[in-house]
């Protein structure tokens, strides 16, 4: 277990739009790179886009940078690539959304400057899952002021960090794990200076990022930065993420027990359906088969699971407004199975756990 929050960033690289531009236009499914030329592939379409301003000669610009760092799992982010830069399940998901939106082959960059309803689910699930510890400590004090101003911030900043360490320790479940999480800590503590000009790029990334998914607004007051959570129908989006995950022990059984797209139906306030075999199960069919032929390996034909499962789950909370889970969407391909095990095969990945399925003669 490890706490749920990146700790070194850099301002405007949090930015979700960052990482679609990245699936996109400067990774591939199966054709690996070094990371110093994806971060120079990133950073000419960045400049392209008038997002960063080109850097001096023999430089990189740190927001390319931290995006292509924080996109694997190496480096405790959000594990969209693998080291090699091939894209990971989630990249695949990514993939997806962005080629059902069409923005993956229009040369219209402009697409990429906003996000959709179904990219805001798309990213808010890969967030919770990478940062839900600093959301929550950001949920709790917006629930007890209302708004938090950037000078406040900047001030507690490393007293929210503290917290999540502290509460992670409390919540460990054995010995080693306490160990593990107080050394990270105390590098962290070592490493780390907090200056004025490092603790923007601790602050405002998390901000921005989820100013971009639509649960956070701003404006300037008195020339200071002020942030303020959306409300909904008269409920406030942090309020409602405070209220769920209550604390760092709630949050983890939440997120162990796949809980993700629930809790984001809620601060989106979508109120949704729940799915029902009886009814949805052409909708879920139609939703598998698109993901299928866009995800699977164009060799072998075997497509990942969990990528599947997650674009059902996006694609339909969005577009249909209906919550389907894991364990539906599991128990669809298992009836598939039992109708005709021809027509669909799974297999293992190296730990011997289903990962993978192929369908045969396509998918009707």
């Amino acid at each position: 277990m490890e706490p749920r929050f990146i700790i070194k960033t850099h301002t405007e690289a949090l930015r979700p739009r960052n990482y679609s531009l990245l699936i996109a236009k400067c990774t591939y499914p199966d054709k690996s790179a070094y990371p110093e030329v994806i971060i120079k592939r990133l950073q000419e379409w960045m400049i392209l886009l008038k997002w960063i301003e080109k850097p001096k000669p023999g430089k990189v610009s740190s927001v390319a940078k931290f995006t292509v760092i924080l996109s694997t799992e190496k480096s405790r982010g959000f594990g969209f690539l693998l080291d090699n830069m091939v894209w990971t399940w989630k990249g695949h998901v990514i993939n997806t959304v962005l080629f059902y939106l069409d923005k993956k082959e229009k040369n219209d960059l402009k697409l990429y400057e906003d996000l959709s309803k179904m990219e805001k689910i798309c990213y808010l699930r890969y967030f919770l899952e990478t940062e839900g510890a600093i959301i929550l400590k950001f949920a709790e004090k917006f629930t007890k002021t209302g708004t938090l101003s950037y000078p406040y911030l900047r001030g507690n900043i490393q007293e929210i960090f503290r917290e999540i360490y502290e509460g992670y320790i409390d919540i460990a479940s054995d010995f080693r794990e306490r160990i593990k999480i107080r050394e990270t800590y105390s590098l962290m503590k070592s490493k780390e200076k907090y200056n004025e000009s490092t603790l923007a790029h601790k602050i405002e990334p998390h901000l921005q990022a989820l100013a971009d998914l639509g649960i956070l607004s701003t404006e300037k007051k008195n020339g200071e930065e002020i942030y303020i959570p959306v409300n909904f129908r008269g409920t406030s989006t942090f309020e409602i993420i405070f209220n769920e995950l209550k604390d760092f022990k709630t949050m983890e059984n939440m997120f162990s027990n796949d809980e993700y797209f629930h809790l984001i139906a809620q601060i989106y306030n979508l109120a949704p359906i729940n799915y029902l075999y009886e009814l949805h199960r052409d909708l879920l069919k139609e939703t598998i088969f698109y993901g299928y032929q866009v995800m699977s390996d164009k060799t072998t034909g075997m497509a990942d699971i969990a990528a599947l499962i997650d674009w059902c789950c996006i694609k339909i909370l969005s577009e249909n407004n209906i919550l389907v889970g894991r364990k539906d969407i599991h128990s669809f391909l298992n009836k598939i199975r039992v109708e005709d095990s021809s027509r669909i095969r799974f297999h293992v990945d190296g730990k011997g756990r289903i990962a993978y399925l192929i369908f045969r003669n396509g998918f009707k």
